[in-house]
């Protein structure tokens, strides 16, 4: 389950580099953008394109928009909602499968990890490949609109964009008048805290935070979206509020374990506390129409809950 987590964290972190230089990555998205979506901006010309992806954000954005009917192929990660499970599948994010991709015959390829593997395989049989870099809750609704439109299901893109901006402006309604120190983190094993990976800005992690009415106390890191923290950079940052983000079910052992473990930097606010909050749930890490499950429970640990999904309690 850990290696799935760590799959879609490399999902989420395709396609952001550091600074304002382009990368060879970039170089390579824009190549795909001249040399095989075209100028149209949808696909028009197909009754009902058909849709393979392995990114498990851009598949439930296409079920979201009404589109399961177009997807014919998914990655073993694409696993809401649960109709996907049941579709061929194609390799994961970072290893797609193209003797698969090739046998589904798909009008549209969407990816969000560039793969020159699989740009030369849409150039070779003149498949379309979009591909999305989303990072932030403003490229998750951007994406939602290029997919509705690519799909021609506009009104249900903008119908879905409304619902998760109406879910946004409910929660900065709502937040607390004053603002606690935030670390966000993710990938923390029981026993192990040596090193863990947290979201700075620019992710929509962080985004959702600021929403849900928390200060992430990573927020002036220049440079990569995700951070991996010593034990030392925790104990300078004096976070008031710590929030564990699990994207695989968590009981209340486990909970209790990796709360524990944090024992050893006593002298950190959030610590001294006990305002660890464990957050379980299959949306931590996919920027997508579940945006606002993740808004809600982040809300919940803000305003001072310690275990939200936990046990499988997915309340909103």
């Amino acid at each position: 389950m850990m290696r799935r987590a760590l799959v879609l964290l490399l999902v989420v972190l395709a396609g952001c580099p550091e600074g304002g230089t382009k990368t060879p990555e970039d170089a390579y998205a824009e190549a795909i953008t001249q040399s095989v979506v075209g100028t149209g901006i949808g696909l028009r010309e197909v009754a009902r394109p058909t849709v393979v992806t392995a990114a498990p954000a851009l598949a439930e954005i296409v079920c979201a928009l009404g589109g399961l009917p177009h997807v014919v192929g998914v990655s073993r990660y694409c696993v809401e909602p649960p109709a996907l499970r049941a579709l061929p599948q194609i390799g994961g994010a970072i290893d797609p499968n193209l003797e698969a991709i090739d046998a589904l015959r798909p009008d549209v390829i969407l990816a969000q990890v560039k793969d020159e593997r699989l740009f030369e395989l849409c150039e070779q049989r003149g498949y379309r490949l979009e591909h999305f870099r989303i990072e932030t809750v403003a490229e998750a609704l951007a994406a939602t609109t290029r997919l509705g439109e690519l799909l021609g299901r506009q009104d249900a893109a903008r119908a879905e964009v409304a619902r998760l901006e109406a879910a946004f402006g409910r929660a900065r309604a709502q937040r607390p008048a004053r603002a606690p120190r935030t670390l966000v983190v993710f990938g923390h094993r029981p026993g192990d805290l040596a090193q863990v990976s947290a979201p700075g800005a620019g992710t929509f992690v962080s985004d959702l935070l600021a929403a849900a009415g928390g200060e992430s106390c990573l927020g002036d890191l220049p440079g990569l979206a995700w951070h991996v923290l010593s034990l030392e950079a925790v104990l300078e940052r004096a976070p008031e509020l710590i929030i564990e983000l699990c994207p695989d079910p968590v009981d209340a052992a486990k909970a209790a374990a990796l709360r524990a473990d944090w024992a050893v930097l006593g002298d950190v606010p959030a610590v001294r506390d006990g305002r660890i909050a464990i957050v379980s749930g299959s949306e931590v890490l996919i920027p997508g129409p579940r945006l606002d499950v993740l808004l809600g429970k982040l809300a919940r640990a803000v305003a001072g809950e310690v275990d939200i999904g936990v046990g499988g309690d997915d309340a909103r």
